[in-house]
Order: structure tokens, then sequence, then C-alpha cells
């Protein structure tokens, strides 16, 4: 009796782990408002082409996209170490190979500057199944310079679509 009661409850814990929500092509998703970045993660979905679908009503939808995105300050007040590695051995002549050096590192120098300015966006997103209430896939991630915003949603719409095909691959 007892192997037949524990035979029963294996195979219906395998029937309930087989069952578990999965995110999967067609799936209707919501996306939370997150001060207007659900726009850029609307955009980043249908762009890639992730094969899910994106609805506007809430009670539509299988799934609900949550998250929070943020914008640090790269130009914060943080200390800094500086290592000076040069010798000065007198005066230097000019070649033109040291005038281009030198030209490429202030160049170098001011895109750094330029992208700190700007700051980095981070990015924190879960898909909740509404169903159930289990988290189905979260990523983050962080982006700096220009376009941090589409870039940013760039990346989730990437790793979501990846998860999306992996979980539907056939195992073998």
């Amino acid at each position: 009796m007892n192997r037949w009661l524990i035979c029963v409850l294996l195979t219906l814990s395998t029937i309930g782990i087989a069952q578990a929500p999965q995110l999967k092509s067609g799936s209707t998703v919501y996306i939370e408002p997150m001060d207007g970045y659900e726009t850029y993660l609307a955009a980043a979905i249908l762009k890639r082409h992730v094969p899910v679908v994106l609805v506007i009503d809430k009670d539509k939808a299988g799934y609900i996209l949550r998250g929070k995105v943020t914008h640090a300050n790269l130009n914060s007040p943080a200390p800094t170490v500086v290592v000076n590695n040069t010798v000065n051995n007198g005066p230097q002549t000019q070649t033109p190979g040291n005038q281009v050096s030198q030209a490429m590192e202030r160049a170098s120098e001011e895109s750094e500057a330029q992208r700190r300015a700007l700051g980095m966006t981070l990015l924190s997103v879960s898909i909740v199944s509404t169903q159930s209430s289990q988290f189905i896939f979260a990523d983050s991630s962080a982006k700096d310079g220009r376009g941090q915003l589409e870039k940013t949603a760039d990346a989730f719409a990437k790793h979501l679509k990846e998860f999306i095909e992996k979980s539907e691959k056939p195992k073998k």
C-alpha cells in the first residue's frame, strides 16, 4: 500500500512540475507603466521580433512585465585614484607619431568625459504569470553613453527572445 501511495505522489508531483507556467511563443504580455520607459521596451520587443503578443489591457494578459529603470550619475564626487606612469626625462621632441598619439589620447579623454556626463541607465525587469503569480523570467542590464534607454531595452528584448527560443527547442 505504501509503495502504491508513493508512486501516486511521485506521478502527481511530476505532473505539477511539467505544468509549471512557461513563456511560449504567442503568449500575451502586458507591460506595466514605468514612467514612459514601457514604450522603449515595447519598441525593442517589436524590433527584435520577440514572439509574444503585447496587449494594453492587463485583464487580457497571461503575463505581466514589471520593472524599474533608474538613472545613475557617473560624475558623482566618489573618490578616484589617479596613477601617473610618465617619467620626465627633460625636454621631449615632438614627432608626427607622438602628436597623433597625444591627439588620440585627448579625444579619448573627451569622449570619456562626455559618456560620464550622460550617466548610466539601470534596468531590472521580471515577467510574472497572472495565473500563478510565479516569476517566469527576470533580467537586468546597465548601459551608459548615448542611447542608453534604447540599449537597455534592446538588451532585455534580446535576452527574452533567447529565453523563449531556448525553452521551445526540443530536448535531446
